[in-house]
């Protein structure tokens, strides 16, 4: 950055709205009329709001189908961004503000819920363009038996489609549970771990187990995150339910430009960059410690990343720190 461009950078944040912008992106990615509704700000004013922070590099927009979503951006220019991100998100909502974004995570979760339950019988279809199970499943598996210790007994994994994973789990751990949104999906699974003993399906979603107070030494999540309605929000949950010591494995897309898996196969984004999932976890308190890459036909890239919480006796990371390793 320049000296021309500092006004520009500190100018930016010079506006009660436009702060609280920044504010509200520390809960995911939203679009113009999103924010416009979330802030009471009309259309009109919440993009002149928004072009003002992209050009001073506070925000980035990002093509996701038909519509641009903002998110914050990930860079660290002057080693402050990342800071003041993370002061941001120790101020509390306002009531009315936090009740606006779950209502429209619940509209983002029902309309998740609509898809997978007419589309859970040709999903596979579809997902064979992409990437399946036994293409990335190995490499996940090789992470999580590098990584995990002999006290690690307990495992969710959030999305478990057919479940296959499930079945590899269950020749690991003591006690299994699979979470999904979605019945239809949960049948497919049933199908697939009927007759094993210690697996537990469940219906529902991380919050629900959040609030009952279920605590795990493995979370998993293999191509779901890229349909969650909020993805960082999502980790923060995840972080809630890992015991001190435990492990996060995300398997995901990396981030692409094909628009027809919003479509076909009810993605909800496109993707992540690396950075993007490190900077919610560590967000969330856990710590990135490896990651693989899988190249894939038709243009796709799957990553694995391996994040994990911080035992007992051992002090929270450094989050500068944290970042910048990852």
């Amino acid at each position: 950055m320049n000296l021309e461009q500092l006004p520009v950078f500190f100018k930016a944040l010079g506006d009660p709205t436009r702060v609280t912008v920044l504010q509200v992106l520390g809960y995911g990615a939203f679009g113009v009329l999103e924010l416009s509704d979330l802030l009471e700000v009309k259309q009109s004013g919440m993009s002149h709001h928004l072009k003002i922070l992209a050009t001073a590099g506070w925000v980035e927009g990002r093509r996701e189908g038909n519509s641009i979503y903002y998110r914050r951006s990930l860079t660290n220019q002057l080693g402050l961004q990342q800071d003041l991100f993370r002061t941001l998100d120790g101020y509390p909502l306002p009531d009315s503000l936090a009740a606006k974004l779950d209502d429209i995570r619940a509209a983002r979760l029902q309309a998740a819920q609509a898809f997978f339950a007419s589309h859970a019988d040709e999903l596979e279809l579809h997902q064979e363009r992409i990437a399946l199970f036994h293409q990335y499943g190995p490499e996940t598996l090789e992470l999580v038996d590098n990584a995990r210790r002999d006290h690690h007994q307990t495992v969710l994994e959030v999305g478990p489609g057919k479940g296959e994973f499930l079945r590899a789990l269950h020749d690991r751990f003591d006690s299994v549970t699979g979470v999904d949104i979605s019945s239809a999906m949960l049948d497919q699974a049933r199908g697939l771990t009927d007759g094993l003993a210690g697996i537990e399906l469940r219906e529902g979603d991380t919050a629900a187990l959040v609030a009952e107070g279920h605590h795990y030494d493995l979370v998993v999540y293999n191509m779901v995150l890229h349909h969650v309605p909020e993805p960082a929000q999502e980790l923060q949950q995840c972080a809630a339910l890992i015991e001190a010591g435990g492990l996060l494995v995300v398997t995901d897309l990396c981030r692409h430009d094909q628009e027809w898996a919003y479509s076909e196969c009810g993605d909800q984004w496109l993707g992540f960059e690396p950075e993007e999932l490190h900077q919610w976890a560590t967000a969330a308190g856990l710590i990135h410690e490896t990651g693989r890459f899988l190249a894939l036909r038709n243009g796709f890239q799957v990553q694995t990343q391996l994040y994990r919480k911080p035992g007992m006796n051992h002090e929270q990371p450094d989050r500068r720190t944290a970042t910048a390793a990852a």
